[in-house]
């Protein structure tokens, strides 16, 4: 299931906006849920750290009451390297420009100065998001590309095992069936070259694909390779659940 938060401090268009999102959901039979809608952006950030969604939807006003914008709180998003979509609502179009200095990728735009048409918006752009999800996973059998030294490897999804923060600064280890290489690069954007990639400690990302076991009270994994791979708390319990549900 797709989850959907909600992030408008005006309390009146939160509400509206929630019941909108809500109407296309049902009319559409979508497999999505409203997990949060809030007025402060703080607030939907550590539920997301809490719930740890694997594919999510983020409305976010662009002009929030708060000590940070809603492109500033989408660039926070994209920072913790999970896969998402994200729109954003707003009546300030020349704030748009601003997506381009915090290099933040945005599925749509919506005007909230035209209420009227505001549930055609957003039913476009919810079965824009959801084909996305859809393609994403498709192509987890794709190829991902990294550049090492001046040239630049495609290597299989399949074959990568997990990634690692070198001992050298702002170096990433990738481990594969048949090795280990090098690369500059930023752990941080690691899940977003493909949907099997999942952050579960600030040291690791690992390949769900290729995950053997978790040992919850150690909150270790074992790779199918047998190398052991730390984990967080949240991700620990992200993964458990994960794991019941693919067993």
């Amino acid at each position: 299931m797709i989850s959907v938060y909600i992030c408008e401090d005006d309390p009146k268009q939160l509400q509206q906006i929630r019941q909108i999102i809500t109407k296309v959901i049902v009319d559409q039979q979508k497999d999505m849920s409203i997990c949060l809608a809030c007025q402060d952006p703080h607030e939907l950030l550590d539920k997301v750290n809490a719930q740890q969604p694997q594919k999510a939807i983020y409305v976010l006003d662009i002009a929030l009451n708060s000590d940070i914008n809603g492109i500033q709180l989408a660039s926070q998003i994209r920072d913790m390297g999970r896969r998402s979509k994200i729109i954003f609502i707003t009546t300030h179009t020349e704030l748009s420009l601003m997506v381009f200095q915090y290099q933040v990728e945005a599925l749509d735009f919506i005007l909230k100065d035209f209420p009227d048409s505001l549930y055609e918006r957003f039913s476009k752009v919810l079965h824009v998001a959801q084909d996305r999800f859809q393609t994403d996973e498709n192509d987890q059998d794709d190829y991902v590309q990294i550049k090492i030294g001046e040239t630049v490897r495609s290597i299989n999804v399949k074959s990568i095992i997990f990634f690692e923060s070198s001992t050298s600064p702002h170096k990433i280890v990738v481990h594969l069936d048949d090795g280990e290489l090098e690369y500059y690069g930023l752990l941080k954007d690691v899940p977003d070259l493909s949907p099997n990639f999942y952050r579960c400690h600030k040291s690791y990302v690992v390949n769900l694909k290729r995950i053997k076991s978790l040992d919850k009270h150690l909150r270790r994994l074992t790779m199918t390779n047998g190398e052991k791979v730390l984990c967080s708390a949240q991700a620990n319990r992200y993964l458990a659940k994960w794991l019941a549900k693919k067993s």
